[in-house]
């Protein structure tokens, strides 16, 4: 076995096993620091192994954790390295490997990537070389991750790397890198730095970023270069190091996607095909590319993530230089044909994004966006949202879409709203490249922005309406299409509901009023219980014109986005009369919470 080789060439010495002590508020536990002169042989069970110095080697010195060897030279060029600092990093690399080991659930950096998954019992210490502390066999650098010639990483830093209190954020992303390598993927060489700074950022937004009884996190790292050049596609060599709030979306999934979260980022970890991060993570969650680049891109308005304030507070301070709100915000440019086009400079490569902030009433009851990308470039798609944020700092969203017409309700306490275009591609290419000046393919598109009605010009008359359906299951109430309660989400039992289960194919809901009202807007809320009632495949809304049923004119809307009021527009009509027809989608029934009309 090639372990027992190494044990044989490197004249292993074993050292003392490490007793762990608890720290309060915290599950780390943190290896208390071993004083054993060097050479002391001892049982433990990690063992020290070094492939560049023999473990007696006087020049060299060397201390220890459970999980750890620091390895330093005679000849310090910084006048800093002093026992203090390497058990001080001794301890934070600890608790790093308890946090990206035992939280995140991936795999030690104990075992060689040359033996096979599982196939030895012996587990080795990761070495930390302290550069400039002449160690000739060892390259000075800044700070960087290698692996040694028996397949084990190890890491090598400079003195001033090493802050022990406030712990360094360098070495959490080198050990991210030794993690990653010891998970035996293959990671494309684009993402490699991503990665490494999603891991750190993981670390940081945990309370085991500490040093003994002082908690520093959660707190966050911050994505700048992405935010400034947020059209370009990444990762690129302007924001390659910090282009993980996409891998951020994917494994907090906030929008509660198929297959995503932190489970599908262990898999790629773990995956060994040479695929570009895209596809592979699409192959290995089952969601598709294009929904993960317009979820991810939409969130980016607000930095609407777990760590939202932390994210927002870097932002903030971004834009206090008025230099940079170009730079963020993306301006159209107005054109003689009555629609508003996205410059060449700013139209956005595959996977980049615009944040086009939107001059409109804020007072206005319903904000529409028709919304058209230019076909002429190949493989041409897109993800649009429109986005508005509240006065008291809530994100809403409409549905994606990728043409034509799509509209957002307004509930009175916005006080922004956006469109955010993200370019998805029918083929995501692997753009590798280590110039700073490339640029992939742009995918122009143009868009028009109209609102309707002013919050309190329309007023709805729902509650004025006697309720009447095709069938509505026996434990459910039709009455609730009316009643005025506003669900919290599209699975809210807490109040009366009205579905059709087990009715399918085309079923109908109706308002029948006692004299006649001019109505030009319908909102509903659908209901799906994640059973047998899903949101319907289609629906139309028609009124009574005195002698049949008709379909209402210049629909605009017609949406089935869960958890919000679907919101649909059309030419005005005054009737007694209006219903909903739908039609169920597969074998599934349908349910709505709330149907007004205004």
């Amino acid at each position: 076995m090639i372990l027992k080789k190494v044990c044989k060439t490197l004249g292993i010495i074993i050292l003392s096993t490490i007793i762990l002590s608890s720290m309060a508020n915290t599950n780390a536990a943190v290896s208390k620091i071993n004083s054993l002169q060097k050479n002391t042989v001892v049982s433990s069970t990690y063992i020290a192994r070094d492939s560049f110095y023999d473990l007696n080697e006087k020049s060299v010195n060397r201390l220890s954790s459970e999980h750890f060897q620091i390895i330093w030279g005679s000849n310090d060029e910084t006048g800093t390295v002093n026992e203090d600092l390497v058990r001080g990093n001794l301890q934070n690399l600890e608790t790093i490997r308890d946090f990206y080991v035992n939280v995140m659930g991936l795999d030690d950096t104990s075992v060689s990537v040359n033996s096979p998954i599982n196939s030895s019992s012996i587990h080795y210490k990761t070495n930390l070389y302290i550069n400039k502390t002449g160690l000739s066999k060892i390259t000075d650098d800044w700070a960087y991750m290698s692996s040694d010639g028996d397949g084990f990483a190890y890491l090598a830093v400079e003195p001033g790397a090493m802050r022990v209190d406030e712990p360094s954020w360098v070495i959490p992303h080198e050990y991210a890198h030794a993690i990653t390598m010891h998970q035996r993927g293959t990671i494309a060489a684009p993402w490699y730095e991503t990665l490494a700074n999603w891991f750190r950022d993981q670390y940081l937004g945990s309370t085991y970023y500490r040093y003994g009884d002082r908690v520093y996190g959660p707190t966050s790292d911050f994505f700048q270069p992405v935010v400034l050049n947020s059209d370009y596609y990444f990762p690129h060599m302007k924001n390659y190091y910090d282009a993980w709030p996409f891998l951020l979306y994917v494994t907090e999934n906030p929008d509660n996607m198929n297959g995503l979260g932190m489970d599908v980022m262990r898999k790629m970890l773990h995956d060994g095909s040479n695929e570009i991060m895209f596809d592979k993570i699409q192959r290995l969650s089952g969601t598709s590319t294009k929904d993960m680049l317009g979820g991810y891109a939409r969130r980016m308005v607000t930095m609407d993530f777990r760590r939202q304030s932390s994210y927002t507070n870097y932002l903030n301070d971004l834009l206090k230089d008025s230099s940079n709100y170009d730079k963020v915000y993306t301006t159209l440019e107005n054109t003689n044909d009555g629609w508003l086009k996205v410059t060449d400079s700013r139209a956005p490569q595959q996977g980049g994004y615009n944040i086009i902030p939107l001059n409109i009433d804020m007072s206005s009851k319903q904000v529409s966006v028709n919304f058209q990308g230019d076909k002429s470039v190949s493989g041409a798609d897109f993800r649009a949202s429109i986005v508005t944020k509240t006065r008291d700092g809530k994100t809403r969203y409409s549905t994606m879409w990728n043409n034509g017409i799509n509209t957002l309700n307004l509930q009175g306490d916005e006080e922004k709203a956006y469109l955010v275009v993200c370019a998805t591609p029918d083929e995501m290419l692997d753009l590798t490249s280590f110039d700073v000046n490339a640029v992939g393919t742009k995918y122009p598109y143009k868009v028009q922005v109209l609102t309707s009605g002013k919050s309190d010009e329309k007023v709805n008359i729902a509650s004025k309406a006697v309720v009447s359906t095709s069938y509505c299951s026996e434990w459910e109430n039709i009455s609730a299409l009316n009643d005025s309660f506003d669900p919290i989400n599209s699975n809210d039992r807490s109040h009366a509901v009205y579905g059709n289960w087990p009715e399918t194919g085309t079923q109908w809901v109706q308002y029948k009023f006692d004299k006649k009202y001019t109505i030009s807007q319908s909102d509903v809320y659908w209901f799906k219980d994640n059973g047998g009632i899903d949101v319907p495949k289609s629906y139309k809304i028609q009124y009574w014109n005195g002698n049949k049923w008709v379909d209402v004119k210049n629909a605009v809307g017609y949406g089935t986005a869960i958890n919000q009021y679907n919101t649909t527009t059309f030419t005005p009509v005054t009737t007694n009369s209006i219903r909903i027809q739908v039609v169920s989608n597969g074998s599934a029934s349908t349910g709505i919470l709330e149907w007004k009309v205004e």
